[in-house]
């Protein structure tokens, strides 16, 4: 396993990751073995996935449901499986475990899960009596279903909505505490950029347009202070490098563009500067 991938800033950038999503992503921890009346896969596409459906036709939120996603879908990059499942984990908006026969496997995902993400974010569904669950895990909110159960989809998609809007109010708490730890400097920058956007979406921070705040406050020191706020932002998420090779006559183009975590603290600052269609373009 590797610690820096799963570790290093897995806050900022699990969330980035979130931000810059079309829609809401599920992770899924659930038994694959069919047993007795269980069927994982029936299980998987005709409750789990339905209830992605039903999620996206309710609306309401600002984005869509992706299809749920267990690990067995698609390629695994890591070369431990256990180290794909942390990130997967982490970078979903919403991870849904299956408690049912209380699987060895699905119960570490379950603890990871609750070490990593806000509970209001996780779903717990089994088949069966909650009162079996080891007491760590029953005194959360679990969802009881059975094969017969007609209001499973029903259940388990509301409780999609209120996970993802529970991520909603979590990234507004997180976008809040964000903008309290930067600089007035890096502030200038993202406010600088989101009025230069208003202009024209082509354009970006550039050294030869460096907002009127740091003259004013650094003097002759303005181009050093200027280039540190935008490391700032770099480190932070909120930017990122747009760099084009003979881009112009004799030479290279470079600037920066806002991230998606960046645009929603521009947002959230200044309501006035929303991104208009196609932002962020190439220099």
């Amino acid at each position: 396993m590797n610690p820096d991938r799963i570790y290093q800033q897995h806050r900022d950038d699990a969330m980035a990751v979130q931000f810059e999503a079309d829609s809401y992503s599920t992770f899924v921890a659930m038994p694959f073995a069919e047993q007795f009346s269980y069927r994982s896969r029936d299980i998987y596409t005709d409750i789990i996935q339905a209830a992605s459906a039903f999620a996206c036709q309710e609306g309401g939120l600002p984005k869509k449901f992706a299809k749920p996603k267990r690990i067995d879908d698609g390629s695994i990059q890591a070369k431990v499986i256990t180290e794909e499942i942390i990130v997967q984990t982490l970078e979903s908006h919403i991870f849904l475990a299956d408690l049912t026969f209380q699987n060895a496997g699905v119960l570490l995902e379950t603890g990871i899960a609750l070490g990593l993400k806000p509970t209001a974010q996780i779903i717990l569904i089994m088949q069966g009596n909650r009162s079996d669950l080891h007491f760590d895990i029953r005194n959360n909110n679990v969802i009881t279903y059975d094969d017969r159960d007609q209001k499973a989809v029903e259940k388990v998609g509301k409780a999609l909505i209120g996970a993802a809007k529970a991520w909603e109010e979590d990234c507004h708490r997180y976008i809040v505490a964000k903008s309290q730890m930067l600089t007035p400097e890096a502030i200038a920058c993202l406010q600088r950029y989101g009025f230069i956007q208003q202009q024209d979406k082509a354009k970006s921070l550039h050294p030869g347009d460096i907002p009127p705040f740091f003259s004013s406050v650094w003097g002759e020191r303005s181009k050093d202070a200027y280039r540190e706020a935008i490391r700032e932002l770099l480190r932070n998420r909120l930017l990122r490098t747009d760099y084009k090779v003979n881009a112009i006559p004799g030479g290279d183009a470079y600037g920066g563009h806002a991230t998606a975590l960046g645009w929603a603290m521009i947002e959230h600052m200044w309501p006035q500067l929303k991104r208009t269609g196609n932002a962020g373009g190439s220099l």
